[in-house]
């Protein structure tokens, strides 16, 4: 039985590094590493047009395969018609093999099952989806709002909006742009059509995260799920953005330092643990398997400890810069035990099914 490991990529150019040290391990153990795109499979044949990892000169060379039986997703989409195409070819893959975690599906279904939980709900800020009538009922309550796309990654499309007197004022959380617009109803509808694109959008008060310096940051914590199915602690990190700026995230010029920059009081740290503990399971008795999850979380001035977002594919950045060789070591091989046990796993199934296929061939003869 062919129980192959594949890890599937938007690009072949993504993740370079983290991707050979995942293969260097593979060799390692004599565990063959194939890397493809969604674009690479035919659904037809089954078969793969993609690359393998070959220990002898260290490098990936171009190979036609079957597609794996097992799957670790690393495709991070955008709006483009490549991502939908993409998408909708992981959808059939997930129906014929396994993945290692199936994700999350949007930003408002995430919020949704947070909510739902009591001991999560109160550390997530009031969120809407976005419509003009929503807009102005949080504006009359919150003096800036911030509204972020359903979909999406990198902190592209957060915009804030101000309400004065006469006009909204629109900044762009990625360039700082401000823009302002007299308020009409009509005039607001267009305006956030042609600021979402017709796209879903959520709207949350804005928090004022940001340290002495006035920059704003985050805590990101990575949690990965062992082989015993067992939420850890793969890493956290403290991502800072510019000065005067409003997301820290890296694609919007963040940068990252280790946490123990910031000092939790007890009762912050019990708040995060608490969190920790729960927020795998929540998200997956409501959803899918996962396999991993990116937390970003934020400290208001108050003290007050906010979850901002989760990822169910995180980039794993943060946790490479501030850790050490073993914790950078257990991040290239999670995928790798997680592999493993499953393919234990489906062997031993097989074994039992072909017992009790022989077993009542025997009774039948």
């Amino acid at each position: 039985m062919n129980i192959a490991f594949g890890i599937l990529q938007l690009s072949s150019e993504q993740e370079k590094e983290y991707i050979t040290q995942i293969a260097l391990r593979g060799a390692a153990s004599r565990t063959p590493v194939y890397v493809f795109t969604p674009a690479d499979w035919d659904p037809e044949t089954n078969l793969v047009q993609g690359r393998k990892f070959d220990p002898a000169s260290l490098s990936f060379q171009e190979e036609e395969f079957v597609l794996p039986k097992i799957i670790y997703d690393r495709c991070f989409y955008n709006r483009s018609d490549e991502s939908k195409k993409a998408m909708a070819l992981v959808r059939q893959m997930k129906e014929r093999t396994i993945f290692l975690g199936y994700g999350l599906p949007d930003k408002w279904k995430v919020y949704e099952s947070l909510a739902a939980n009591p001991t999560l709900q109160e550390y997530l800020p009031e969120t809407k989806l976005l419509k003009p009538s929503n807009l102005i009922t949080m504006l009359k309550k919150f003096k800036t709002v911030l509204i972020k796309p359903a979909t999406g990654s990198g902190g592209k499309g957060i915009h804030t909006v101000t309400r004065t007197k006469s006009a909204f004022i629109w900044t762009d959380a990625h360039t700082g742009q401000q823009t302002s617009h007299r308020y009409t109803p009509d005039g607001l509808h267009e305006e956030l059509v042609r600021r979402t694109g017709g796209l879903a959008y959520l709207i949350q008060p804005f928090l004022s995260l940001k340290n002495e310096n006035d920059a704003p940051f985050d805590l990101r914590v990575v949690l990965r799920k062992n082989r015993s199915g067992v939420w850890n602690e793969l890493g956290r990190g403290i991502r800072k953005g510019s000065s005067g700026g409003i997301v820290s995230n890296l694609n919007a010029g963040g940068t990252i330092v280790p946490s123990s920059e910031y000092t939790f009081t007890p009762d912050q740290q019990e708040q995060l643990d608490t969190i920790l503990r729960t927020i795998g399971s929540c998200l997956e008795d409501a959803h899918h398997r996962l396999f991993e999850l990116g937390v970003d979380f934020g400290i208001d001035a108050e003290g007050n400890l906010w979850i901002l977002e989760v990822n169910s594919k995180p980039g794993l950045q943060t946790v490479l810069y501030t850790t050490g060789l073993k914790e950078r070591i257990q991040v290239y091989e999670g995928p790798l035990v997680s592999y493993l046990h499953i393919r234990k796993w489906l062997l031993s199934k097989n074994k039992k099914h072909r017992k009790g296929a022989r077993a009542a061939h025997e009774q039948n003869r």
